[in-house]
């Protein structure tokens, strides 16, 4: 029987530092924190599931059907693919019927299940992220990054996965985003964000979490303002400010003109190099200087993100 509503990263093919930092976080607040993984991390995190001799055949069909339609790296591609099907898996073999999502570059300041799961509507299935944009020009994108999820409602996202590239009318509009990025130059194309989208959009059960329930929001990108709106909250040295009130951040929401609680902090990108200020107690009101030390870094000499991890730790 379910008792509890455990928190899940899963990351396969290496175990960066900053991936232990993301879990470490997570069980700051929440009691079960697991990394499904592989054997290049197994030793990474107590509460780990192996993946790597274990048969996933619903992802194996899904591969029969699939074909890509992106300039990323094939391997980095499938492992958000796979992601899915083996969370689905590991959720029927352990008896869990609700579980968290999380990035392994997103940063935790709250029990989700105490804080989300009284806000949510009773026939919510999941929780997603989806900017409220114009979604033409094929931007077609929702994010799990931050996500709840039903058993059901992943069952039904993997079986949809499979059927849309089986599906003529939905792979017809894929092939098109694809072509639409190859004829404009630009970057990324078909992932399974664009799935993310097209299953979600018009179901009513699942929730949007960019936007602010009952005073708090979860970040979609700690490089951006923009949540649920474009340009929606303060920014500072390109980053979105925060105030810490009792380890708890906070950000201005210049619409609603109030500080909205945050959730989490999703640390995309250039984002990461903020996670061991994050950490830190003491330290967390400092994260902004990473973003400069970060342009520094980058025009100047290298640094590794280890290298500042373990400085801010000796401290």
């Amino acid at each position: 029987m379910e008792t509890e509503i455990p928190v899940v990263i899963a990351h396969f093919d290496n175990k960066p530092h900053y991936l232990k930092l993301a879990l470490q976080s997570a069980a700051n607040f929440n009691r079960t924190v697991v990394l499904i993984g592989d054997d290049t991390n197994k030793d990474f995190w107590e509460n780990h599931w192996d993946t790597t001799l274990v048969e996933f055949a619903k992802f194996v069909e899904f591969q029969k059907y699939y074909t890509q339609m992106s300039d990323y790296p094939k391997k980095y591609e499938m492992s958000f693919w796979k992601r899915m099907f083996v969370l689905e898996k590991w959720m029927k073999e352990k008896g869990y019927k609700r579980i968290f999502l999380l990035d392994s570059d997103v940063m935790t300041f709250a029990d989700y299940a105490k804080a989300v799961c009284p806000v949510l509507p009773q026939d919510c299935v999941a929780s997603l992220m989806t900017i409220e944009r114009e979604q033409d020009n094929f931007i077609w994108a929702t994010s799990c990054h931050f996500s709840y999820w039903t058993l059901g409602a992943l069952e039904d996202f993997t079986t949809f996965c499979i059927n849309a590239y089986c599906n003529k009318t939905i792979r017809d509009m894929l092939e098109a985003k694809w072509q639409w990025h190859v004829d404009n130059h630009k970057g990324g194309g078909v992932c399974e964000m664009t799935l993310l989208y097209f299953w979600a959009k018009d179901n009513p059960r699942v929730i949007n979490f960019t936007k602010v329930w009952n005073g708090m929001t979860a970040d979609h990108n700690f490089n951006l303002p923009e949540q649920y709106y474009v340009n929606e909250y303060q920014m500072q040295f390109g980053l979105k400010k925060f105030i810490f009130q009792e380890g708890i951040p906070y950000g201005y929401n210049k619409l609603l003109n109030k500080w909205i609680r945050f959730l989490c902090i999703h640390c995309q990108g250039a984002g990461k190099y903020a996670m061991p200020f994050l950490a830190h107690r003491y330290l967390r009101r400092f994260y902004v200087v990473t973003r400069i030390f970060y342009r520094i870094k980058s025009k100047y000499f290298r640094f590794s993100f280890r290298k500042l991890s373990q400085m801010i730790n000796r401290r």
